[in-house]
């Protein structure tokens, strides 16, 4: 499980900023872009949806995979 805030930090380092809220998601715009993504408000987000946002967002494909694997680690 990722944590919210983890997430947030991501999308934030991608040049991603806070746009508006609904009753369950969270919009965040890539500035210079039309680059949008929803953020689900809940506290931990599953790997796989964490994997889907990132990619979705921009991010490599390896840099998710080090993303998800940094979190997968500090659970156990």
């Amino acid at each position: 499980m990722i944590p919210h805030d983890a997430l947030i930090n991501a999308l934030l380092s991608l040049d991603y900023h806070y746009k508006g809220q609904s009753d369950r998601t969270l919009l965040y715009k890539k500035k210079g872009s039309t680059n949008r993504v929803n953020v689900r408000r809940i506290s931990l987000h599953d790997e796989k949806a964490a994997r889907i946002l990132l990619q979705q967002a921009g991010m490599d494909r390896e840099e998710v995979e080090k993303f998800i694997a940094a979190y997968r680690c500090s659970q156990h």
